[in-house]
């Protein structure tokens, strides 16, 4: 452990379902569903509404007419909803750009802030399910991780409780079934929903009674009309006839048609009967364009006519793209990806910007449409050998286990790292100048990482994958991401075992251990730690044999205290002695101390803080010596010392602050309003329980409300 944590508590809340709109952007279907004003900053999510939207006016003025029936009393509460559904549900329809469009025309009516989430249903890797969904959704409301529930019914009885009273838009991008929709419809009927699928989601319309309208793809003139807003009248005018076979050869799907117009708009000289020949001469177009089985092809047609036309290292950096699985990625992860300069690499990305092939998401962060994706991991296989795909996946990898580790040596300077293989060499890899950059940059592309990870075990290259979880263990553990630490140690244990390492395996069932024991699961949590120590090769390591002595004498404490589970705890401080590691031994004595502490022998517990204090202090390890304040102050507190107890909680508290971790100066925030309310000083502990309750209420945390109701008791009776 980088630090002494208690397992989370998990609160369940349970709710009821309210009003839905589906709609559709890829060619397919959209849904609608109908929550009070919040004091807090609201979210604001929805992305850029497309440029030069095209008629769709029925569709628009029929999910008008739902907005304003949705206000009258009957329709909040029949729990109505709307279906827009694409005709064969082919992609390119405007399906996220029509619920996108009509969602910021009507976002100001939601007050409380608009919600989006991608279900990633037609993407090149798995859907995302309902409960990482809610995860998502639910982060995005301010609960902290450590607080959302593991079961997919506590997730949604949270969600559809946060989400009560509010007037809130929900936009659910790319769904693929009602069962993964079902779950993220909230129980307050003034909140909006609307949900984007291929599919027509006859669920939603049988059960939860939404009604459907369906979004056909583009009239001729329609199409034409798309062309003459983004190509420019006076060109499409003068060619009407080869713009009439343009529309056809993209089989009137928007996105098809705006991807064609950049490449048109590129090359202002080019006759339109050119782009019209250069559609109808190729046969895998023609193909493409006329399948009606096969949704990708609809639009790789058009997409190949902007490829062909790149240059060569920019169709190189647009194939390479296709390995990486995240939904965003940053430039220095692109640069990795390609083996070039992170200059020069934006540089190429701003050229595939310019020709729709690249979304920019904001400065220096991009992402690539699904579909696009698909076609650039196809390119990635039909042109790219089988040795080039391995050796920018592990370039890929490598750089992402460069990066974390950068990120973990500001954060947690003296939690043992382990080495990087020395063939992973990249370039430009970030260099953090403080713990706020390494701890932005961890938010920004944890899930990245996590992907990564799982894409290197799948591509058999093990000896990165057990090492990612090793490397971004402190980070996981600071910022609360208890489930997503345990899936990463559990795909860095079967990493290890597969690339015969007894070390990484040794160091995966420890940190999985912790993940365990964190999440309340002491039983596998023992297991883990127990088969940590049966991995170590012949040789040893003091390191993980004293932290698993250490971890299975505590949780035997904490499950029955007796002398053997002591007896271990010292057999840790004596192993981290004989090697050297001063920040074990001084978990190990903390951990002595709260033996002591339960045992009633304050004199003995004091000793053991001040000699684990003086271990900690001594490497520097201001985040551990901030625990053993804590852990001094317990000690404190229970002989009595209230004064001293108060002075530690608070000196811990700053340093947290200064960690972001909220939950921890929280904490012990906490204990000092519990200190001044056993004083009877009220006021104080009234500000205390205040303050904590201010701080995890800026993320919406709702043990905030506790400690607001906690505060707001001793004000009536003061």
């Amino acid at each position: 452990m980088t630090g002494d944590r208690h397992p989370a508590t998990a609160n369940t809340v349970h709710g009821d379902s309210g009003a839905v709109v589906q709609a559709a952007a890829v060619h397919g279907d959209v849904y609608v569903t109908g929550a009070a004003a919040s004091q807090e900053p609201a979210p604001r999510q929805l992305p850029m509404a497309v440029t030069g939207f095209v008629n769709r006016e029925a569709q628009l003025a029929y999910l008008d007419s739902l907005l304003r029936a949705g206000t009258e009393a009957p329709y909040r509460d029949s729990g109505g909803a709307v279906v827009i559904s694409a005709i064969g549900g082919a992609p390119g329809v405007g399906k996220t750009a029509l619920a996108v469009y009509w969602a910021h025309r009507v976002r100001s009516h939601y007050v409380d802030g608009d919600l989006y989430v991608n279900l990633r249903g037609h993407g090149p890797g798995p859907a995302m399910g309902a409960a990482q969904a809610l995860d998502v959704l639910l982060r995005s409301l301010g609960v902290p991780p450590e607080r959302i529930p593991d079961d997919l019914d506590g997730k949604a009885a949270l969600y559809r409780s946060r989400l009560a009273r509010k007037r809130m838009l929900i936009v659910i991008d790319d769904a693929v079934s009602a069962d993964q929709v079902r779950p993220l419809l909230p129980a307050s009927s003034t909140c909006l929903v609307l949900v984007t699928s291929r599919r027509a989601l006859s669920g939603l319309v049988a059960r939860e009674g939404a009604e459907r309208v369906t979004l056909d793809v583009l009239s001729t003139e329609e199409a034409v009309d798309l062309l003459r807003r983004t190509v420019g009248e006076r060109r499409v005018d003068a060619e009407a006839g080869a713009a009439r076979a343009l529309a056809a050869h993209c089989a009137h799907l928007p996105l098809a048609l705006r991807i064609l117009a950049e490449r048109i708009i590129s090359r202002p000289d080019t006759p339109l009967a050119e782009f019209a020949a250069e559609l109808a001469a190729e046969d895998e177009r023609l193909d493409a364009l006329g399948a009606e089985d096969d949704e990708l092809s609809d639009v790789r047609a058009v997409f190949s006519t902007s490829y062909r036309a790149l240059d060569a290292e920019s169709a190189r950096v647009f194939r390479l793209l296709g390995v990486h699985p995240g939904a965003e990625f940053g430039v220095h992860a692109a640069a990795a990806l390609a083996g070039l300069a992170a200059a020069r690499t934006r540089r190429v990305l701003d050229r595939l910007v310019g020709v729709h092939l690249v979304h920019r998401v904001r400065d220096r962060r991009y992402r690539l449409h699904d579909l696009l994706r698909l076609y650039a991991a196809e390119r990635l296989r039909q042109e790219e050998s089988e040795e080039e795909q391995t050796a920018a996946l592990r370039r890929l990898a490598g750089w992402y286990l460069r990066a974390v580790d950068n990120a973990r040596a500001v954060t947690h300077p003296h939690f043992r790292a382990v080495a990087v293989p020395q063939d992973v060499e990249p370039a430009e890899v970030p260099v953090f100048d403080s713990t706020e950059e390494a701890i932005a940059w961890f938010d920004e592309e944890y899930a990245n990482l996590l992907d990564v990870l799982g894409l290197a075990a799948e591509r058999g290259q093990h000896d990165l994958a057990w090492r990612l979880p090793v490397l971004s263990y402190p980070l996981l553990e600071l910022r609360g991401h208890w489930r997503h630490w345990r899936e990463a140690h559990l795909r860095g244990v079967e990493s290890a075992r597969r690339a015969g390492d007894g070390h990484g395996l040794a160091r995966n069932l420890l940190g999985l251990g912790d993940a365990e024991w964190v999440l309340g699961r002491n039983r596998e949590a023992l297991e883990r730690y127990r088969a940590a120590l049966d991995a170590l090769p012949e040789e040893g390591d003091g390191w993980i044999e004293g932290f698993a002595l250490r971890q299975i004498g505590l949780v035997n404490w904490q499950e029955e205290p007796s002398e053997e589970a002591v007896a271990l705890i010292e057999r840790a401080v004596a192993v981290f002695r004989r090697v050297g590691e001063r920040r074990g031994e001084g978990m190990g004595l903390l951990s002595l101390a709260e033996c002591a502490r339960d045992r009633g022998r304050t004199g003995t517990a004091l000793e053991y803080c001040r000699a684990a204090l003086e271990a900690l202090d001594g490497i520097g390890d201001t985040w551990s010596v901030a625990w053993g304040r804590c852990s001094l102050a317990s000690v404190l507190d229970s002989a009595g010392r209230r004064g001293e107890a108060l002075a530690e909680y608070r000196a811990a508290a700053e340093v947290f602050r200064g960690f972001a971790d909220h939950a921890s100066e929280a904490m012990a925030l906490t204990r000092i309003g519990e200190i001044h309310e056993a004083s009877g000083e009220a006021d104080r502990a009234r500000s205390a329980f205040a303050a904590a309750a201010e701080l995890l209420g800026r993320n919406g945390d709702p043990e905030a409300e506790r400690l607001r109701e906690r505060a707001e008791r001793l004000g009536a009776h003061g």
